[in-house]
């Protein structure tokens, strides 16, 4: 399953090219995203001068499957850190949440963050 990361559906909402086409062509796809990347969207919207709401982005992305930092995904992310900890590789606490997600679905993230690259055992897709 693709999971859409924050970066992409910050991108999306901006109306970046390169994230529309990469949606166009995968059209025919389940999509995902997750609780933590609605959240840094959440954020950057308001944080912004953007007359957006969260339910306007809620709505913007109501096609694609939401999934949940669950206690799965924190046993997975608690793992990541330990790995990058020991790589002496800085990766943020949400990307971390976020590859956790992925990683325990054997998912593929769809980012232009390179933090990703990082995280072993997850796929990365750039557009």
């Amino acid at each position: 399953m693709n999971c859409l990361d924050s970066s992409f559906l910050i991108d999306y909402l901006e109306g970046d090219d390169g994230a529309q086409a990469w949606l166009d062509d995968h059209e025919d796809t389940m999509l995902a995203t997750t609780t933590v990347a609605l959240y840094e969207t959440y954020r950057g919207v308001l944080w912004s001068d953007s007359p957006m709401t969260m339910d306007d982005v809620f709505d913007t992305f109501d096609w694609a499957t939401v999934l949940d930092f669950d206690e799965t995904a924190a046993r997975e992310s608690a793992q990541i850190q330990r790995e990058l900890r020991e790589s002496g590789t800085p990766v943020g606490t949400p990307d971390v949440m976020i590859g956790a997600i992925v990683r325990s679905i054997g998912g593929t993230v769809v980012t232009r963050d390179s933090d990703f690259d990082y995280i072993r055992g997850v796929d990365v897709e750039n557009y």
